[in-house]
């Protein structure tokens, strides 16, 4: 699990009243075999997310396009990280297991010690890693439907940076000067609260902006849809909702997989001094199983947009449609594109033209979590009329 609690099990020492009491009644053999099944689980989830798999073509085939579209881009990079930190995990509880005292008695080499220091720096970094890339996924939102555009490689950079920063930041305080740091003459406030900060302020940034901006996008559906035609049909509050109750699966999912971590953060540091130790342990189980199982989470929330799923996949998008048509032409419609949509993904940007030349579509830019497929949008049958707004839904 990502718990800094953890991470300071590295620097335990035999020595010192805290650690001796620690280790006669932490039960450490059930614990890391609870750890272990959720990791190998973690990992299998992890890279059915990542592996290019698309119904109804061959993986082979469908590789080349899985990795074109921002969402999805987003999406596999979300996994890569949980794969990463699922099988740091793997390796620290394995060690673990060879080794019940964490490296800590005095007759063991450093060799256990460093294990558990590496294999906890990778596991803080690659779970701060999907704290943010959760985090964009949902600006990345936000933006698309303010026809606003940001570089892959800003979300890369954020990504990877951040967490960099924040690992060295916590870690390096912990660890340094030395390994002692259950000593009496610790002040926890200066060795251990930096490592508790920097694993807890991402996790909340996440807990509170994502669903903030969540809302915003469904706000601003809503009133672009209103503002164009002055009502709201029944089927396209189908669409909205199912959406809406989409992203609120997306969100609980994180605050499952990590709200063990904060109540745990917050236990520790307003009962210092009288620790409810089974009520810490039965929290520490929750996270081992949890955290991991993150990445299976996911899996399971994004890969039910995949084709096939009678879903709404969140590619809706508000289009403009510039030129009026006669009278006699049918009201605007949601229109259902079916999976041939990346067959020609060349012509990712820009706008489009139907085939016959009456009106012209203005596409935000690149496809993001809400934005169509262009090739998609020429499949269409449907005629505009008014030069009005249509709220679609899409399904590759």
């Amino acid at each position: 699990m990502a718990s800094p609690t953890i991470e300071s099990l590295c620097c335990l020492s035999t020595k010192n009243a805290f650690s001796k009491d620690f280790l006669a009644d932490f039960q450490s053999v059930p614990y890391n075999l609870v750890s272990i099944i959720a990791s190998v689980l973690g990992i299998a989830g992890a890279i059915y997310q990542v592996l290019p798999q698309t119904p109804g073509t061959g993986a082979l085939n469908g590789g080349r396009r899985f990795f074109r579209t921002r969402g999805r881009l987003i999406i596999r990079w979300l996994a890569m990280a949980d794969l990463m930190a699922s099988f740091s995990i793997l390796i620290r509880s394995a060690s673990w297991l060879a080794d019940d005292t964490f490296g800590s008695d005095p007759d063991d080499s450093p060799l256990g010690q460093c294990v558990c220091i590496i294999t906890s720096a990778m596991i803080h970094y690659f779970y701060t890693a999907t704290y943010c890339w959760t985090f964009l996924y949902a600006l990345d939102v936000k933006l698309v439907m303010q026809d606003k555009r940001i570089n892959q490689r800003i979300y890369h950079l954020v990504s990877w940076t951040v967490p960099l920063v924040l690992c060295l930041i916590g870690l390096l305080i912990l660890y340094l000067p030395d390994l002692n740091c259950h000593s009496t003459n610790v002040n926890p406030y200066i060795r251990f609260l930096p490592n508790y900060l920097s694993t807890f302020i991402p996790i909340v940034v996440v807990m509170i902006g994502n669903p903030v901006f969540y809302c915003l996008v469904f706000s601003r559906v809503e009133k672009q849809i209103m503002s164009a035609r002055g009502r709201f049909t029944q089927s396209e509050r189908r669409v909205v909702n199912r959406l809406r109750k989409k992203f609120l699966v997306i969100n609980a999912v994180f605050y499952l997989c990590w709200l063990p971590n904060i109540i745990n953060g917050i236990v520790l540091w307003s009962k210092w001094d009288e620790l409810p130790r089974t009520f810490i342990l039965i929290i520490w189980y929750l996270m081992a199983v949890l955290n991991p199982l993150q990445a299976v989470f996911n899996c399971i929330v994004y890969r039910s947009w995949d084709s096939g799923s009678n879903l709404p996949k969140p590619e809706v998008v508000i289009q403009q449609f510039w030129k009026k048509r006669s009278s006699w032409q049918h009201d605007e419609t949601l229109t259902n594109i079916d999976e041939s949509a990346d067959e020609q993904d060349e012509n990712e940007f820009g706008p489009e033209q139907s085939s016959s030349g009456s009106f012209q579509v203005h596409s935000l830019h690149e496809r993001s979590p809400l934005l169509p497929s262009h090739d998609s949008l020429d499949q269409s049958s449907q005629e505009i009329v008014n030069g009005s707004q249509s709220f679609k839904k899409y399904s590759e």
